[in-house]
Parts: structure tokens; sequence; C-alpha cells
């Protein structure tokens, strides 16, 4: 199936192989921790995840045609 997958700040460096807008190709009942362990985002990085706009886990399921997006916890003041 085919999810889109987007990422911000120095996260980018993660998904700037992605052809086509970001599209990737993963396997069904992939989850979104899948996804960020196959392009290579480390688990322990504190990052905050979207999937079609709304916070998700990393074990939640994506489906064909969802948006996961990722970009680290922003802190300053």
């Amino acid at each position: 199936m085919v999810i889109s997958v987007r990422s911000y700040a120095f996260m980018r460096k993660y998904t700037t192989h992605l052809q086509n807008h970001g599209e990737l190709c993963v396997p069904e009942q992939a989850t979104v921790g899948d996804v960020l362990q196959h392009l290579g985002v480390p688990s322990e990085a504190k990052k905050i995840i979207l999937v079609n706009g709304r916070p998700a886990q990393p074990d939640r399921v994506l489906r064909s045609g969802d948006l996961l997006v990722f970009y680290p916890v922003l802190e300053g003041g």
C-alpha cells in the first residue's frame, strides 16, 4: 500500500530520498513505528507524530493513503 510521509526541521534528512512528494510503499498492517524504523529515525529521538493531522503513537496501524508527518519537539522561550 502507498502512504505519504513528510518531516520537518532537522528530521527532514530521513525523508529527502523519497520520490513523488514523499510517497512510500509499505506492507499491509505496517505501523507508524515500522515506517519510522525503516526510514532510520532513532526510536529515542523526541518527536511529534501525526497521521492525517491527528496525534498518533508508534503502534498505530497505517492505511493506504494515510499522511504520516513527524517533526522534532520544539523548545524555546
